[in-house]
C-alpha cells in the first residue's frame, strides 16, 4: 500500500475528468482551501467549540479528568456519514450527540478568507472529499497534515487524528486553572 501526503491526495483532482469535478480549483488552490480550513478549526478549537469539518468529522475538547479535573485535551470523531461506508467503520452516534457546542462550518467565513464565493467553498470541499474517497477506495494510506493541530491518518481500516504537542500545550496553558498552593482537607 502507498502512502500520501495532502499535495499527493489533491494531485487526484487533476486526473477528475472535468464533467465529474465539482469546482474548477486547481491542486494549489484546493491545497490553500484545506490550510485554511484548519487554521479556522484550530482557532475554534482553541477557544472551546467543536467544529465539524464537513466530511471527515468533528473536533472537539474535553477534560482530561485521568490526568487532572483542570486539564483539556482534544478529540476527533470522525463522521459516519463518510466513513461507514468502508470496511469495518462503524461509529456509533452517541458520541456525536454528547458533543457540546458542536458547529458547522462556517461556509461564509471561510469564502471571506479565501476571496471565493460561498458555492465554490461548498464545491471545492467536495472535489476534497472526491480525492479522499477515491484514494482510499484505491488503497493509499492518507497522511494529512491539518495545520499546526497535527496529523490525519486515513487508512481503509481506521481514521486517527494525532494531535501535535503544540496544540495540547496551549490547551494546558490557556484553561489550566493555576494552582495557588491551595490545599483541601
Amino acid at each position: 500500500m502507498s502512502e500520501a501526503k495532502l499535495h499527493d491526495l489533491l494531485k487526484v483532482s487533476e486526473t477528475i475528468p472535468k464533467n465529474k469535478r465539482y469546482s474548477r480549483f486547481t491542486t494549489t488552490q484546493l491545497m490553500e482551501l484545506w490550510n485554511k480550513i484548519s487554521i479556522y478549526t484550530e482557532e475554534l478549537l482553541l477557544n472551546k467549540k467543536a467544529p465539524e469539518f464537513p466530511g471527515v468529522g468533528i473536533f472537539y475538547i474535553k477534560k482530561n479528568y485521568a490526568a487532572s479535573p483542570d486539564e483539556f485535551s482534544p478529540h476527533f470523531f470522525p463522521t459516519s456519514r463518510f466513513f461507514n461506508g468502508y470496511n469495518s467503520y462503524y461509529y456509533p452516534n452517541s458520541v456525536k450527540a454528547c458533543v457540546p457546542n458542536k458547529l458547522p462550518l462556517n461556509y461564509s467565513i471561510m469564502a471571506s478568507r479565501m476571496g471565493w464565493t460561498r458555492p465554490d467553498v461548498e464545491m471545492a470541499i467536495k472535489d476534497i472529499m472526491t480525492c479522499i474517497k477515491i484514494s482510499i477506495e484505491s488503497g493509499t494510506n492518507l497522511n494529512l497534515t491539518m495545520g499546526t493541530m497535527g496529523t490525519l491518518k486515513i487508512t481503509r481500516t481506521n481514521v486517527d487524528m494525532r494531535f501535535s504537542s503544540k496544540i495540547t500545550n496551549t490547551l494546558l496553558k490557556k484553561y489550566r486553572l493555576p494552582n495557588r498552593g491551595i490545599r483541601a482537607y
